[in-house]
């Protein structure tokens, strides 16, 4: 067989469903031998939007996504989800065609070092230098992105070995047993820990989802009757969002966080960086004295920014089992009482916050623009059970993540790293790992325009992805930034580049061109018909919210 139909038989042998990809000249022996493969083609327009297409499919599968891109432009206009990518530890295969290889020595157009271009984010970079390579070369792509931890690999594929004939039977890679255990004194250390603790708190990070962990970690903290935090950029389902225990994500900033952990005895970490922030602020996370555990599948982690005693590398899901065994026999009835106890003073206090969103958003009913609590109150009351949100609000994620509950594992996905330009696309890959389900993405009106073109795959695809736009026409976020850091520029209420106004964008057009219903709003007594008809839709649909365009520094 050609070089082509091998690597096409090898993903099928591996369970790859979908091709995600944006074609070029240099993809075009490769993708010959794609109609007689059994695998789909899911064409975006932009490879930014193919790269995110794949990447959230990955996360809602939890198989490796798989896509294509077309040589360096190409792979240029995917880097910056790649980028996400690698941070998120999606288990992806990113594969581009290279010019033919018997000119690259006169740097033919279009061509360049495309594994010096990917090499920074991810596991491996390679590029095809022999025919013979490209089956071994691809399974090991494949074996390496999904070991723990996880990630992006890259391979690119000259377009001239694709035609050559290779011996090969098209075999998948090895099997990958991933959930390795713990080390029997540190899970016995931690335990110990744990069960003596009277004001234990968790942090959930994104690894408690890629492990499918979401279970054992409710059993721990139910069982030493802890609050439960998400890391400070937590972008997946890691807790139950309406549970009791859970009280949303750490303050991303080490004051905010060392806010949350002062009357902590005793803080486990699980799947988490201890901790990454967007911007620069001094002090440590971490009051003094504070034991704390830290749980990763990836020795990277592990006291990245901030020292833990213990850490443990193994599988979060193997190691919570372990662990809630080994705490359950070491708490005394006294300390499983007092576990209670906590446990009903925190889901008091739970109560008393979700009252107060509510009481917030019901006083801003009526106001015009709408307000951003109000809308997102609104759109958790008509969504379905069963939603899946992706988000890219930025200045609104807030609001998506105090009234959207995020009920069940994979019921949420955000942009690990606030990458715009992901959510469009990673909306398409989620609801195809979701079939059935409705996808509601809140992506904000600037990022909307980062990947626009994903409307049309939503359309061709018929997908049942509803598209909520909070739209302030500005980029709020970096309002909201300049405030808070006291600029002089912010003090005269002067934004250089940041409203998208003269003229102002017609989303609903736009949606229309390519194919998406779409509807504006602007009055509040509007916004739950429209929602329910939208959502209704068996196929794409897009809704513009006219909201508050004031800017108030982040609390």
């Amino acid at each position: 067989m050609k070089a082509a139909q091998v690597l096409m038989e090898i993903l099928r042998a591996e369970g790859v469903r979908y091709l995600f990809g944006n074609p070029g000249t240099t993809e075009l022996t490769f993708l010959d031998a794609l109609p007689d493969s059994g695998l789909e083609y899911i064409l975006a327009l932009q490879e930014a939007t193919a790269v995110a297409a794949a990447d959230g499919y990955a996360q809602a599968s939890g198989k490796v996504g798989v896509v294509n891109l077309h040589v360096a432009p190409g792979v240029a206009n995917g880097l910056s989800i790649l980028h996400n990518a690698s941070q998120a530890k999606t288990p992806l295969v990113v594969t581009a065609g290279q010019q033919d290889s018997r000119f690259l020595f006169q740097d033919p157009i279009l061509s360049g070092d495309l594994v010096q271009l990917t090499e920074q984010f991810t596991k491996w970079s390679y590029e095809v230098r022999r025919a013979e390579e490209a089956p071994g070369a691809l399974r090991r792509a494949l074996t390496l992105a999904r070991t723990p931890p996880t990630g992006p690999v890259f391979l690119s594929l000259p377009m001239d070995l694709m035609t050559h004939v290779v011996e090969d039977s098209g075999a998948p890679g090895p099997a990958v047993a991933s959930r390795s255990l713990p080390d029997p004194a540190a899970l016995r250390t931690a335990a110990e820990a744990l069960a003596r603790a009277k004001a234990p708190l968790i942090v959930a990070g994104d690894g408690v989802a890629r492990s499918d962990a979401v279970h054992e970690l409710l059993t721990v903290a139910e069982l030493i009757g802890a609050r439960v935090y998400g890391e400070p950029v937590y972008r997946r389902t890691n807790f139950p969002g309406d549970h009791p225990l859970w009280r949303g994500g750490l303050f991303p900033s080490p004051i905010g966080a060392r806010k949350a952990m002062n009357d902590a005895d005793c803080v486990l970490i699980v799947g988490a960086s201890v901790f990454t922030w967007f911007q620069y602020a001094p002090g440590e996370p971490f009051p003094p004295g504070l034991p704390v555990i830290q749980v990763a599948d990836d020795p990277r982690e592990l006291g990245k920014n901030y020292v833990v005693t213990p850490g443990n590398v193994a599988d979060p899901k193997s190691t919570l089992v372990a662990l809630a065994r080994e705490v359950g026999g070491r708490m005394t009835d006294t300390a499983r009482s007092a576990a209670r106890g906590r446990a009903a003073e925190i889901a008091k206090a739970k109560a008393a916050y979700q009252k107060g969103l509510a009481q917030a958003a019901e006083a801003e009913k009526d106001r015009e623009p709408i307000s951003p609590a109000y809308l997102m109150q609104t759109l958790a009351r008509v969504a379905p059970d069963d939603v899946v949100v992706v988000d890219e609000t930025a200045s609104s994620i807030r609001y998506v993540l105090g009234y959207l509950p995020f009920r069940t594992p994979g019921s949420f996905y955000g942009s690990k790293t606030g990458t715009l330009g992901w959510g469009m696309g990673a909306a398409i890959g989620i609801q195809l790992a979701n079939p059935g389900r409705k996808v509601v993405a809140t992506i904000g009106d600037g990022s909307v325009m980062y990947a626009c073109q994903a409307l049309w795959t939503a359309a061709h695809y018929r997908l049942p992805i509803t598209y909520v736009v909070p739209n302030n026409a500005s980029y709020a976020i970096l309002k909201i930034g300049m405030l808070g850091m006291g600029l002089d520029s912010a003090k005269r209420g002067i934004y250089p580049g940041m409203d998208l106004v003269d003229p102002e964008i017609d989303y609903v057009a736009l949606a229309r061109s390519l194919g998406v219903p779409a509807e504006r709003v602007k009055k509040p007594q509007d916004l739950r018909p429209v929602l329910e008809k939208m959502l209704a839709a068996s196929g794409p649909t897009l809704v513009d919210v006219a909201i508050d365009r004031s800017v108030r520094p982040a609390l």
